[in-house]
């Protein structure tokens, strides 16, 4: 057992007595006082087509994870391959997983080194809120170039205990177990989640591992997935002062199956282990023109284990670590319709590497990848202003920010290391101008985003991948248009938006396959996204989305000229019926047509395995199925995913793990 699982599990016996404590002392005094409920500030409390907020009580007792309920929204693109608990990247309107900010309470979790994030990481059980911002930075911050999801972890006002049990195809498991007391002054809430599945999904296997010149189609070997999280949360109201403290424990273990063969002498795997605390203070001013004071620090700390084992006699282990670090600071000031929000954030990543093969530590030999020690710092300052005229139907908001960035590499097992550095500074900004006139709403959004060259971009691993440190940073300028009605039984809304990408980032090898990141193209993107509801009667309501892009690229090389963005459908349209029979039972059915993906920069490869028939590369259609139960203390959800295609592409182009069923069962209130 580690030093951070000893040091949480402490923690969260320390708070148990603490709350039992509590409890007693509550017990003696409830009947005299009321318990005074305990109301954070939320400046995020606008709604368009460019920016929505998911709430607990929407998904928490259906989705199985948080990619499955994000890639319900429109304009969102789930990335995931082989499997609960593989690699799974998100693209907002045809941005990368790279370009997009991923948010968990305040803190900028995107990785330094490589740009990424686990989607993954959270639980729903243990989500209070998502918001999603499609262009533009949510609040405060660098603009971005593909949107903004944000994380609100799990924040209960009042007394409950819940008990939530889940199984499925795969082997699938799961169970959480939640526990929230609220107190006078304050609440306190903990909780656990496990779950694991097998994953083994049957797969064309290329070459069959008894008979190499044969193809067969048999389950995944090596592919099963556990993860477990627990969480500790606390808010307390005094006088001005709230404040909220959330403390997260991550473990999951992946295994990495072998595609080629199916190898069942493959033990390869990937395993994490990942401590998060967070600390939030909002100081509530009397003044008329200073209106609060929130003040934010965070810090995460993550171990990684990359066993590559094909067989039994090779095992080559890969040990990362990596420390996240993030304080903000952030005044609001009112003067009659004016806001003003300057902000500081300062943001600090640190990961290391140690790399053995066969217990022998990796030679740094300029061939062979080095083990290295790379540094990040980013200080980020500027501010946002909003105005918002009493007697007017129109608001509109600014934001400048300015981001300072210093960046480090250097081997740590060579003795005459160069350590590399490189320093920059970027400038972001955007332009937003909203207009109501009853039911209905109209916004214009202009935004120059960034997205900085990550540190593996930067410097790679001295070995077979090169570094680069005179790359530029990916920018963008956006422009949308969008529009909300509603009137009766019907409401629609729609966005047209254009990006002009420049500068993008992207490997390219040499023909010794000596790879480096160039900066080699430009893109053109304009798409269009419409959603519209009707309700046919007073329990049915249908729900029409589509999603469409057109994208070119320009470059220098000749290979990537005049292409299509890789990895996204360009075509996306769906239909959902609701059907709401009673107060106990509700069903939901949702049928997506999926067109024109296309998986390289140069667009040579197309999908053979296509469903529709039409020539189009990689097009396909799925169905979802959800029927839901619930009584007061008792809910039951089930899901189908993939209801009548078992067999599909996914974004790498290999085997999905096509059609999944799941059951879930809650209790609370016990």
């Amino acid at each position: 057992m580690s030093f951070r699982q000893l040091l949480f599990i402490s923690l969260a016996f320390a708070s148990l007595l603490s709350l039992n404590v509590c409890a007693q002392e509550l017990n003696q005094s409830q009947q005299v006082d009321d318990i005074e409920v305990i109301e954070v500030v939320n400046g995020q409390d606008f709604t368009s087509p460019n920016y929505q907020i998911l709430h607990r009580d929407d998904f928490v007792n259906s989705s199985q994870t948080l990619s499955d309920l994000l890639q319900t929204v429109n304009g969102i693109q789930i990335r995931q391959i082989s499997g609960l608990g593989n690699p799974t990247s998100i693209s907002i309107r045809g941005s990368t997983g790279k370009q997009v900010q991923f948010y968990i309470d305040g803190q900028l979790v995107n990785d330094s080194q490589f740009g990424g994030f686990d989607l993954n990481q959270i639980p729903t059980e243990q989500i209070e809120s998502i918001e999603i911002s499609k262009n533009q930075a949510i609040g405060t911050g660098a603009t971005p170039i593909g949107g903004v999801i944000r994380i609100n972890t799990y924040n209960p006002l009042e007394d409950t205990t819940k008990i939530t049990l889940a199984a499925g195809s795969f082997d699938y498991q799961e169970i959480n177990i939640i526990q929230n007391n609220a107190f006078k002054n304050h609440s306190f809430s903990f909780g656990g989640n496990y779950v694991s599945s097998k994953n083994n999904y049957d797969y064309l296997v290329p070459q069959s591992f008894n008979d190499s010149s044969t193809s067969i189609n048999e389950p995944l070997k090596n592919n099963e997935f556990k993860k477990h999280t627990l969480f500790i949360n606390e808010n307390a109201q005094f006088g001005q002062h709230q404040i909220r403290v959330n403390i997260q424990y991550n473990n999951q273990e992946k295994a990495l199956p072998n595609y080629q063969n199916n190898s069942p002498e493959n033990g390869s795997k990937l395993e994490s282990d990942n401590i998060r605390y967070s600390y939030q203070h909002n100081w509530l001013s009397d003044s008329s023109w200073l209106d609060n004071i929130e003040f934010e620090l965070n810090y995460e700390d993550k171990d990684e284990l990359y066993v590559n084992s094909p067989n039994e006699s090779r095992r080559n282990n890969g040990e990362y670590h990596t420390i996240k670090k993030h304080l903000g600071f952030k005044p609001l000031f009112t003067w009659q319709t004016l806001k003003l929000t300057p902000f500081l954030n300062y943001n600090e990543q640190k990961f290391t590497s140690k790399s053995k093969r066969n217990g022998k530590p990796n030679q740094c030999n300029g061939i062979s990848s080095c083990d290295i020690a790379a540094q990040q710092k980013q200080f980020n300052y500027g501010v946002r202003a909003e105005w918002q005229p009493n007697a007017l139907p129109i608001s509109s908001y600014v934001l400048a920010s300015k981001l300072d960035e210093d960046n480090s590499n250097i081997a740590i097992n060579h003795d005459d290391a160069e350590k590399y550095q490189n320093n920059d500074n970027y400038l972001s900004y955007e332009l937003g101008v909203n207009y109501q006139n009853g039911n209905f709403k109209t916004l214009v959004n202009f935004s120059k985003g960034i997205r900085t060259p990550t540190l593996y971009e930067l410097f790679g691993d001295r070995g077979s991948f090169k570094g680069n440190d005179n790359l530029l940073p990916e920018e963008a300028e956006n422009i949308s248009i969008s529009a909300q009605y509603r009137y009766q039984q019907f409401s629609f809304s729609s966005s047209i938006y254009q990006q002009e990408l420049e500068n993008s980032i992207v490997a390219i090898f040499n023909s010794s396959n000596v790879g480096s990141y160039s900066n080699v193209n430009n893109a053109k993107l304009l798409g269009f996204e419409f959603q519209g509801t009707y309700q046919v009667m007073k329990n049915l309501s249908i729900i029409l989305q589509s999603n469409l892009i057109d994208s070119e690229t320009s470059s220098k090389f000749s290979a990537f000229d005049q292409k299509k963005l890789p990895g996204i459908y360009h075509q996306q349209f769906s239909t959902a019926l609701q059907y709401q029979i009673n107060d106990a039972w509700k069903i939901n059915l949702k049928t997506n047509i999926d067109k024109e993906l296309y998986f390289n920069l140069s667009n040579k490869f197309e999908n053979k395995n296509n469903k529709l028939g039409n020539g189009n590369p990689a097009d396909r259609i799925t169905s979802d199925l959800s029927i839901n139960w619930q009584t007061q203390k008792h809910k039951l959800a089930l899901n189908i995913n993939n209801l009548f295609n078992d067999n599909y592409q996914d974004l790498a182009n290999r085997p999905a793990q096509g059609r999944s069923i799941q059951l879930k069962y809650t209790l609370e209130g016990i």
